[in-house]
């Protein structure tokens, strides 16, 4: 079994595919070079869809949940990336949890409000200095998180 953890942001979406013994088996990232969000979102979420027909992904996938900001149109804009993320998921029929970013952050990195650079730092410890961006470490953990969970 190999579990898919996504991290959304409105620049882009993160994804990690471990397997059932949490190997790290590929890193994803759908991103658009637009500025204007409106313009990104279609780029981005096109691009997933389309990937995600030829990634063979039958298993298990999970998502962080849209997180409160400051901003309302950010928060917005990053929940409908989440809920986008989501909906190409089960049209693939592929089983989806969301979860809380300080869920997955506690029961992984055992620290609920872990910062970035906490993160970054176990999934170096857990898999190598192979992330090129800290978005691929927390897709790592969301996997990782979603794999455990089921132990």
């Amino acid at each position: 079994m190999n579990y898919l953890g996504l991290d959304c942001s409105t620049l882009a979406v993160h994804g990690v595919l471990i397997s059932e013994d949490e190997r790290i088996i590929s890193q994803y990232k759908w991103s658009s070079k637009k500025k204007i969000f409106d313009e990104r979102f279609p780029e981005i979420l096109l691009g997933f869809s389309k990937d995600l027909s030829t990634m063979n992904i039958t298993d298990k996938a999970s998502i962080e949940a849209a997180i409160f900001i400051q901003n309302p149109k950010t928060t917005i804009a990053i929940a409908n990336v989440v809920g986008a993320v989501w909906f190409s998921l089960i049209q693939k029929s592929i089983e989806t949890v969301k979860v809380d970013n300080k869920k997955w952050k506690k029961e992984i990195v055992s620290k609920g409000n872990a910062s970035k650079l906490e993160i970054k730092n176990y999934a170096i410890d857990k898999w190598g200095d192979i992330f090129p961006e800290q978005d691929y470490a927390d897709a790592a953990c969301i996997a990782l998180w979603n794999k455990r969970r089921l132990d």
